[in-house]
């Protein structure tokens, strides 16, 4: 009786006896035990025998992202684009009526209202803003990653603080609360420090510092991470 065997190349089984593996037309061991290494051509009926298919392990980069295709990438730490532009021209051509006595305070007061709204709406809107980062990182990687870079650019003009599963960012009497999101997102919800409460009746200006504040966290977190070579 002839014994099966498998063979070392495919895991086929065959006879004892067999010359070819029927799986994937490699040559079997002889009688011997030793694999032949002659260059003698395979049966014409087995050269073009399909190889096997093998399940090969599919693996992910350790930093692979499934963010949203909307998900922002910021390619500098400048200001998040302000929407508000057109209001100078409306103040000005207010300007210009209340100079020459026509109706340019109501002017001035119209455009005053409308900007105070959408600066408003704007603010808010940067809280809800979803940039784009990566997977599997924890907030302690953050804090060890990004406090060191933050720490030697701005020096003592920022503060980056740690306090249980909340990671924050003080800068400029603004406070920016680093949310990590389950779709490889986060966001950046800012709120005024105790001193920045204080000082918020001028909402240009803390509009302004918002806008920057946002995108240089934003910035510096993403880059820190790679996450424009995503």
């Amino acid at each position: 009786m002839k014994m099966a065997k498998f063979c070392v190349n495919c895991g086929t089984k065959y006879e004892e006896g067999a010359k070819f593996c029927s799986g994937c037309g490699a040559r079997l061991e002889n009688k011997s035990g030793v694999i032949a290494l002659d260059d003698s051509p395979l049966p014409s009926h087995e050269q073009h025998m399909p190889a096997p298919a093998q399940n090969a392990p599919v693996t992910e980069p350790p930093y692979a992202s499934s963010a949203p295709p909307d998900a922002i990438i910021l390619k500098s730490s400048a200001p998040i684009p302000s929407k508000i532009g057109w209001t100078k021209w409306g103040y000005i051509a207010g300007l210009l009526l209340l100079a020459a006595g026509g109706f340019g305070i109501i002017i001035l007061l119209v455009v005053l209202m409308i900007s105070g709204f959408q600066i408003s709406f704007h603010k808010d809107k940067m809280r809800r803003m979803k940039f784009k980062f990566v997977n599997n990182v924890s907030n302690d990687d953050i804090y060890n990653k990004l406090s060191p870079i933050l720490t030697q650019k701005y020096g003592d003009k920022i503060e980056f603080d740690q306090e249980g599963d909340t990671l924050s960012v003080h800068y400029n009497s603004i406070i920016y609360d680093i949310n990590i999101e389950e779709d490889s997102t986060f966001t950046i919800w800012w709120r005024r420090s105790i001193a920045g409460a204080f000082f918020s009746f001028n909402e240009w200006k803390e509009y302004k510092k918002i806008r920057i504040g946002t995108a240089m966290v934003a910035y510096e977190l993403q880059k820190a991470f790679n996450v424009c070579k995503l």
